[in-house]
């Protein structure tokens, strides 16, 4: 955490709030009273901003073995369609630093020689324009 000192209601509201993002819930499930649940979160979730955020991160770092693992196993599953498995390889590699190929469209057959010529002398203009 950030070394503030949380008192244990708040230490379970930043617990609460990070696995299911309601405030109100959070609030009365870390013992503050229903009655003043909604603004109590509303508080805490300003408040502990800073506890939260790490503590969410903390949850989502925990859940990405189980992710890796249900991509691997959709890409090997011979029930899975193609496009399925073409996804979730392409995941796997774009969270692993490798460049996927994307598919470029053709486009020079939809548009007439001065339609491209236009729009690639706008494209020059708008690169021209963004360096200096």
């Amino acid at each position: 955490m950030t070394g503030k000192t949380l008192t244990d209601k708040q230490r379970a509201f930043v617990e609460n709030f990070s696995k299911t993002g309601n405030a109100t819930k959070s609030a009365i499930a870390s013992g503050y009273s229903p009655a003043t649940a909604e603004q109590q979160g509303y508080e805490l979730k300003k408040k502990l901003a800073t506890e939260i955020d790490h503590a969410t991160k903390q949850v989502l770092a925990s859940s990405v073995p189980l992710a890796i693992d249900k991509l691997q196993s959709l890409i090997v599953d011979d029930k899975v369609n193609a496009s399925v498995k073409l996804g979730a390889i392409n995941s796997i590699l774009d969270r692993t630093g490798y460049q996927t190929i994307h598919k470029v469209e053709d486009v020079t057959k939809q548009k007439s020689d001065d339609e491209l010529q236009q729009e690639l002398n706008h494209l020059l203009q708008n690169i021209n324009t963004t360096e200096h």
